[in-house]
């Protein structure tokens, strides 16, 4: 398989593309941290979501990207090169952080939903201590969920006459083996994947709806009392929230897709697969996996798309710039706020 060209290009994306995601995603991710578990920030349940997804994030970097980047560049695999706990405990963080980062970013969606819904609700729906709790029942049933990785996994010894073989990080039986090749494909697929997008599809949706009904009334409202300046400024970020949110939907799914479909139909692909073929299905695999880490690595954009607050605590952080301070009834998404008034979920 090392000798067609489809290897060589796997290995090269790794390389390559690798180092950029991790700088990029972690650099991304440690301002996110830095600027919303400062002192005015921490007030917002919002922010207890994103940084619980930026920590998530720079997990999914820093232990499976990077796990890759090293192992091809050189040689030196640690999950599977060092212990059999090393390697368990590898894939149980990779999986559980991959998988929490996407419902993090629904319980973001079903906060927009609230507030741009039921504005005189959102103090009491939308509050740090409950924000806390949601985060903390989603990890703790996620590392329930994965801890079979903990159990299943580790070096598999096979004797034929003379001279045994050590198999290092699969499944030690063979009715693991199955559950994770054929079972676990469409567990995972659900948990990480189809299940979130359900949330983000009809919040977003939701949200949109409401957007449009509030378009509607400002310019109902022009009609009535001309102003072209005002409802020409409340249009055009009503605009930017339709736009942003499509955004969201397409990038998670573009970048998701490929490598929760890929596993479900590699055990049947390797069938009887040739060495080429083997080859295009390693970069194929490679490819998908990358994705999924480029989802990982501009998770932090979406900060910058949701408000004014983020980007002028970012100002001040890096430039001491003097920029003037939003009011607390400004610090949920520019998106929500504007289809409701300016009421949000602090």
């Amino acid at each position: 398989m090392e000798n067609y060209m489809a290897y060589e290009h796997a290995v090269n994306l790794w390389k390559i593309v690798s180092p950029v995601l991790i700088l990029l995603g972690n650099a991304g991710n440690i301002l996110v941290v830095i600027v919303l578990t400062r002192k005015r920030a921490r007030r917002s349940s919002t922010s207890v979501f994103l940084s619980a997804l930026a920590f998530s994030d720079l997990l999914a970097l820093d232990t499976g990207l990077l796990r890759q980047w090293i192992k091809y560049t050189f040689a030196d695999d640690i999950r599977i090169d060092h212990s059999v706990f090393g390697c368990r405990v590898h894939w149980y963080v990779v999986y559980i952080v991959t998988q929490y980062s996407s419902w993090i970013l629904t319980c973001v969606t079903t906060e927009r939903v609230v507030s741009t819904w039921f504005p005189h609700q959102r103090k009491k729906v939308c509050n740090v201590t409950l924000s806390i709790i949601i985060a903390i029942v989603i990890l703790v049933a996620l590392c329930i969920l994965n801890s079979h990785y903990l159990i299943g996994y580790g070096d598999m010894h096979t004797t034929t006459g003379n001279e045994t073989v050590v198999a290092k990080c699969v499944p030690t039986t063979p009715e693991y083996d199955r559950f994770i090749s054929y079972a676990w494909a469409w567990i995972d697929l659900a948990v990480y994947y189809l299940i979130p997008m359900l949330f983000l599809l009809i919040g977003n949706s939701l949200i949109i709806f409401k957007v449009l009904q509030s378009r509607r009334k400002f310019r109902s409202r022009s009609t009535v009392a001309p102003n072209a300046q005002g409802v020409q400024a409340r249009a055009n970020p009503v605009s930017s929230l339709t736009m942003s949110l499509m955004l969201v939907n397409v990038v998670f799914m573009v970048c998701i897709t490929p490598i929760v479909v890929y596993p479900i139909g590699e055990p049947f692909w390797k069938v009887n697969a040739s060495d080429e073929k083997l080859a295009n299905m390693f970069l194929i695999d490679a490819i998908a996996n990358l994705l999924m880490y480029v989802n990982h690595s501009i998770n932090f954009a979406l900060y910058f798309l949701s408000g004014t607050v983020f980007r002028n605590d970012v100002k001040r952080l890096l430039c001491g710039s003097k920029v003037a301070p939003i009011s607390s009834d400004n610090r949920l998404d520019a998106f929500a706020s504007r289809a409701q008034n300016d009421n949000e979920c602090v």
